[in-house]
């Protein structure tokens, strides 16, 4: 009977010592295959090799015949608890490195793509969010840095084409952006169409909404939209500015005109270019606008060239046994003559002293000229007649006490001829000319030339 217990117990702890080998060999088989897995999953082998040593000395572990279990107690303890736990510390560590390489990769990129990557950069904080393996996440970080690195080269090309970023926006487009904004708030009030420039512009305003790398691929494009519309709009508005000028100087043209006989010859011709320019206007026709606004042009040129300064001298008579050049002040028409060998060649409205400071009557000759000369005033400060140093051009002097034809860039062109010699502009004695006229009068006289000063 004791050697039949005997033998009985020793084929049950054979059988229970088969059982628990064959149920290590399974264990360490599903394990091994689950971390297989977690190296497929993104954890580094080189992390698993401790949980994988310890299985395999567990394997290992003989005493004489009788295999591991019998020895090791597998029976009633697991000898997979340590490596388990090592396996699973590892894929956690793992995991979390992985999350945080991708993490740092999408704040790279965000700051790469600038103020435009908002959207997209919410759209990668789902694609985050989905991720479970550190293999998900390496994957998220690889394409994000390459992502990256695109928009990277991308901005610093388009920092180069643009002349630099603006709030991490193309500055030259930003500018260009405003500054046809405020062109066109100026011709909208000048009654110009804005719908090209409100176009350009909301084109523009989108273009600035995407992210580096179309922005530079657009940059061009974009660009010459807006200086192009900026071009055609600020040539509109030119011409427009320049009609006004020309028209408001046009009655002080005619008026000068008027008071020697010759603003008849004028009149129709600018009724006939102001009806011009107000039916252009009104039709928003551009085209119809420049034709006109040449027209104006020529009148103006036509008065200024031959009244506007230069008065006619029409079938003036020449005078016999006159100075070779001959420069006559009539102080009664405020009216300079011009005569060349005896035959008059220039005619122009001046202003001369004032009745406290007149200009002195006689013949004299010119005896000095500068192309610019500072006049200092001969009277103290506190005088009534005082004026502060000044600046004139083309001074030709011909009495010895100062009193000199030259420039007066200070005296409206309209304040010239009869009367001026009574108002506020008229001089200390100095004859005021016109400067068209007086650069044709210096060119022309020559030391010794004569100037008389009669009534």
């Amino acid at each position: 009977m004791p050697l039949t217990l005997l033998l009985t117990a020793l084929l049950l702890a054979a059988t229970v010592a088969t059982a628990n080998a064959v149920g290590f060999e399974v264990r360490a088989h599903d394990l091994d295959q689950r971390w297989h897995a977690v190296e497929a999953a993104g954890v580094p082998a080189d992390q698993l090799s401790p949980a994988r040593r310890q299985v395999s000395e567990e394997r290992r572990r003989r005493v004489g015949p009788l295999p591991y279990p019998v020895v090791s107690g597998a029976a009633i303890s697991d000898p997979f608890r340590q490596p388990e736990a090592a396996g699973d510390a590892a894929y956690r560590a793992a995991l979390v490195a992985a999350r945080g390489r991708a993490e740092a990769s999408l704040a790279l990129l965000r700051d790469a793509e600038g103020p435009n990557g908002r959207v997209a950069y919410e759209a990668r904080l789902a694609e985050l969010a989905r991720a479970r393996r550190p293999v998900d996440f390496d994957t998220l970080t690889r394409r994000w840095k390459e992502e990256a690195s695109v928009q990277l080269d991308a901005r610093q090309r388009l920092a180069i084409a643009s002349g630099g970023l603006s709030d991490g926006l193309p500055s030259d487009v930003t500018n260009a952006v405003a500054g046809l904004t405020a062109l066109a708030d100026r011709a909208g009030q000048a009654g110009i169409a804005t719908q090209d420039a409100g176009d350009a512009i909301s084109l523009a305003q989108l273009y600035l909404t995407n992210r580096y790398a179309i922005l530079l691929t657009e940059h061009q494009a974009v660009m010459s939209e807006l200086q192009g519309t900026a071009g055609v709009l600020q040539h509109k508005l030119d011409l427009r500015v320049k009609a006004d000028k020309l028209l408001a100087g046009l009655p002080d043209l005619l008026q000068q005109a008027d008071q020697y006989g010759a603003g008849n010859d004028f009149n129709g011709r600018a009724n006939q270019v102001k009806a011009n320019i107000d039916t252009a206007r009104t039709a928003k026709d551009d085209d119809r606008l420049d034709v006109a606004l040449a027209d104006l042009q020529k009148l103006t040129d036509d008065l200024q060239g031959a009244y506007g300064g230069r008065l006619p001298v029409g079938n003036l008579p020449c005078q016999n046994d006159s100075p070779d050049q001959l420069i006559v002040i009539h102080l009664a028409t405020q009216q300079l003559m011009a005569y060349d060998k005896g035959c008059p060649f220039l005619r122009t409205p001046i202003t001369t002293g004032r009745p406290a400071l007149p200009t002195g009557r006689g013949t004299f000759q010119i005896f000095y000229k500068a192309p610019n000369y500072q006049m200092v005033s001969p009277w103290p400060q506190g005088s009534p007649f005082y004026y502060s140093p000044t600046w004139v051009t083309d001074a030709m002097e011909f009495i010895g006490n100062g009193t000199f034809l030259h420039s007066a860039n200070w005296q409206p062109d309209s304040t010239y001829g009869p009367g001026s010699q009574y108002g506020p502009y008229a001089s200390h004695g100095c004859i005021h000319v016109l400067d068209g006229p007086l650069q044709q009068l210096y060119d022309w006289a020559k030391i010794g030339a004569t100037v008389t000063v009669t009534d």
